[in-house]
């Protein structure tokens, strides 16, 4: 596990694809990239990419480790969540108004890697934070919630993206 300075530390690494050439398909029920950062070698991680009736979509980055891998960051729409109950002296400012909040399917929202707690046991509502889209509506609106979370999470090489229709 990491600290939260670690895994703040984590998500700023500089990040490319380790296939420039690779193209995500939203057709598919999941897509997962793998990324290298040429600023620290020492890490690898992936995103994935998944879609399915349930949920519109889910997008997360995990670092990854050995054979195991852990959450940083992760978008979700049309998937609901509880918050943990309880905050620890780890839990920054910003999310302990959202102790114990149950997130309803209809509620978007960005977990978030928290030292001390199960990868990605938090989240915040995306009406809350900088992060577009809000909501997804159109086929136009994934894309632009992949680059933008490529954009957070530092991602440098450039995406290509097949397009699927909602």
């Amino acid at each position: 596990m990491f600290t939260n300075q670690e895994a703040k530390y984590l998500l700023d690494l500089e990040k490319n694809l380790v296939n420039p050439y690779q193209t995500i398909d939203l057709k598919n029920k999941k897509n997962r990239i793998e990324l290298i950062s040429n600023q620290d070698s020492d890490y690898a991680f992936w995103i994935e990419i998944t879609t399915n009736q349930k949920i519109i979509l889910k997008t997360s980055i995990h670092h990854l480790e050995s054979n195991s891998h852990i959450g940083l960051l992760r978008i979700d729409f049309k998937g609901g969540h509880h918050n943990p109950e309880n905050s620890k002296d780890t839990l920054p400012e910003f999310l302990k108004p959202y102790a114990d909040k149950w997130f309803q399917p209809t509620e978007p929202h960005m977990h978030i890697y928290v030292e001390g707690y199960k990868p990605l046991a938090w989240a915040i509502p995306l009406t809350e934070i900088d992060f577009q889209p809000k909501e997804i509506n159109q086929s136009s609106d994934l894309s632009d919630l992949i680059f933008n979370f490529a954009r957070r999470i530092n991602l440098k090489s450039i995406i290509n993206i097949q397009q699927a229709l909602l």
